[in-house]
């Protein structure tokens, strides 16, 4: 992973520019922890930025389905190789790059390129309870909350 240097608190790898990984089951708190350690570094005057994965799916026509509902829960449901190209393109733009989804182990080849990688673990129980509260989507049967968990734990 390299070396950490920690000056006033904010972690630079070997004072240069760093790329932290937010992994997670959903609603772990991936993308609330990235905003808070955003501006965390804005406030040490580093330049950061988040990525998130959930901006690289794909077309719901190109997600398979099952039981009659879009699979957001496995891999084939991101464009990897849209997802690779912004990390590239941004990687050398901002002190900081905080990349967060539920697929950013899946795919070997990215692996080499996280300097830190934190994961967020929530007991299935606050799974259950946080996204029976999610309203964002609309109705999920109930069904598809064990599909996304049990997809977790196979992807994630």
């Amino acid at each position: 992973m390299g070396h950490w240097a920690w000056e006033e608190g904010v972690p630079l790898k070997n004072g240069f520019k760093v790329i932290i990984a937010l992994a997670g089951l959903s609603r772990s708190g991936k993308s609330t922890l990235a905003e808070k350690l955003k501006w965390h570094y804005r406030e040490h005057n580093l330049t950061c930025i988040i990525i998130s994965q959930d901006d690289y799916v794909k077309p719901q026509n190109e997600i398979p389905l099952i039981k009659d509902q879009i699979d957001w829960e496995i891999p084939e449901s991101i464009d990897f190789e849209r997802f690779k190209e912004a990390i590239f393109f941004f990687k050398d733009k901002f002190d900081v790059l905080i990349i967060e989804g539920i697929f950013l182990f899946n795919k070997p080849d990215l692996l080499k390129y996280w300097d830190k990688i934190i994961y967020l673990e929530i007991s299935k129980e606050t799974f259950l309870k946080r996204k029976a509260a999610d309203t964002r989507w609309g109705y999920i049967p109930v069904w598809f909350f064990e599909h996304i968990y049990e997809s977790h734990l196979k992807f994630g």
